[in-house]
């Protein structure tokens, strides 16, 4: 009995200084098991360790294609989910175990992509594959097994591209940076410009938010992680210089970290507030390693903000020609101003006053519309300045009271719309088309998209 004891004793005392001192070839996976909080590392496809210290345990696992370190790993509601960088494959680890969940081939279709979950599902941005950069917008359709496209809005979307920094805040993904195609020097590629990107989840429009000091961010290539609403960049090139970007706050600091150590691989973990990753020794190989983010960054030595000011934003070409744009503005204002009474005279449409939150015609406020009406009325109003998808005005007709199907929600919306237009032109005595502009969206000919026409609104 003593025997079998003192073996177990063996085994386990050995397991430990595994997971201490454990040196390894590259190609291994690093993440955090959500089930247990705990960090699991499997090296080389045959090698699995959990738990701190890390503790060798078997390995076991259902066929998956590829190799685990082209994968990355994402939590939904308490579950470990590892995704192919290319798209693809899903698996899922449980209960220390690897387990094919959608069984489909490599796709190698958005490597390099920007990737994140939203309303327990998975999203994939942009990417690199079959010889062009992306800037699709991807999602696994767990119910199906399958990745599904999503359609995007607004005036205008980032360039294709692979590569680059994002990460969610709430409702909001941000990204900048990355690479993309090079015309110029094919089949180079060249780095894109320095706008910020934002990407708001529920009506998934892009906005344009600002550019960058690209001074501050170089050419350096970087690991990236986020916590706490903030994007941490980890300098590979740059040995020892992280920054920490807070885009709501507007602000990015530079520090020259006090724990010099090479990452390759990394996560946060807010629970014990620690950085666990994978870093590079001397002597070629790899070890696992832990460190309090705040020990690890030290204290600042250089704060900017990180969206510079429009005119801080101007190229030199285009701030030579700043006076004669200030010229032009102030001509087209004089005009405005001589021209006005008479505008005003002719204008025979309605005018919104965002203070009253109203809308008027003929200095009278309108009163004979429904509230449906109405609120499609502003609903337009408010986004004046693009195209929005017919489609996309079902969200205001949702009831959270009872459930609704799809069709019957549609009739509404067009016996609202039919009811508007024609309360709109009977009062102006317009026809529709001076009234609501139609089209059919440039990238989907079935999508069908509504604009109130310019000429008909005026906003005080």
């Amino acid at each position: 009995m003593s025997r079998f004891l003192f073996l177990f004793i063996i085994i386990a005392f050995t397991n430990t200084i595994l997971g201490q001192d454990f040196e390894f070839e590259n190609n291994s996976l690093l993440f955090q098991d959500r089930k247990t909080n705990l960090p699991v590392l499997i090296v080389q496809d045959s090698i699995l360790l959990k738990g701190n210290p890390l503790k060798k345990i078997k390995f076991n696992h259902t066929a998956y294609p590829g190799k685990l370190y082209h994968y990355l790993s994402y939590s939904i509601q308490g579950k470990t989910y590892l995704v192919h960088d290319g798209s693809g494959p899903v698996l899922e680890y449980r209960n220390d175990s690897i387990v094919n969940c959608n069984k489909t081939s490599l796709f190698q279709n958005q490597i390099g992509s920007a990737k994140f979950v939203y309303e327990n599902e998975l999203y994939l941005f942009g990417g690199y594959g079959l010889f062009t950069y992306k800037n699709i917008l991807t999602k696994y359709d767990a119910p199906n097994k399958d990745w599904i496209q999503i359609q995007t809005f607004g005036e205008a979307a980032p360039s294709p591209r692979a590569r680059f920094y994002s990460y969610r805040v709430n409702e909001n993904v941000y990204i900048f940076g990355g690479d993309e195609e090079d015309p110029c020097n094919f089949p180079n590629y060249k780095s894109c410009d320095n706008t910020v990107w934002r990407l708001h989840l529920p009506s998934m429009h892009w906005y344009k938010i600002g550019k960058f000091d690209s001074r501050i961010i170089d050419q350096n290539s970087f690991l990236s992680f986020s916590a706490n609403d903030k994007l941490y960049l980890i300098s590979i090139s740059d040995f020892g210089t992280a920054y920490e970007v807070d885009i709501i706050q507007n602000k990015v600091r530079k520090f020259t970290t006090k724990t010099l150590i090479k990452p390759t691989q990394i996560y946060y973990d807010s629970a014990k507030k620690k950085l666990v990753c994978i870093t590079a020794l001397s002597n070629g190989k790899y070890k696992f390693f832990q460190t309090d983010l705040i020990t690890f960054l030290g204290k600042p030595n250089y704060e900017s903000t990180f969206i510079m000011p429009s005119y801080k934003a101007l190229s030199t070409a285009t701030s030579s020609f700043s006076l004669l744009i200030l010229c032009i503005a102030i001509g087209i204002i004089i005009y405005t101003l001589k021209n006005k009474k008479n505008s005003l005279l002719n204008f025979n449409g309605i005018v919104y006053k965002k203070d009253s939150d109203n809308c008027y015609y003929k200095n009278k406020p309108i009163n004979n519309l429904e509230e449906p009406e109405l609120r499609i009325l502003l609903y337009l109003i408010k986004n004046n300045i693009r195209y929005i998808a017919l489609i996309e005005l079902n969200r205001l007709f949702e009831n959270t009271n009872y459930i609704e199907n799809f069709t019957s929600m549609v009739k509404r919306r067009e016996l609202t719309m039919a009811s508007l237009v024609y309360k709109l032109t009977n009062l102006t005595n317009l026809p529709e088309e001076q009234v609501l502009l139609y089209r059919k969206n440039p990238e989907d000919k079935r999508i069908k998209e509504i604009k109130i026409a310019p000429s008909f609104l005026r906003i005080k």
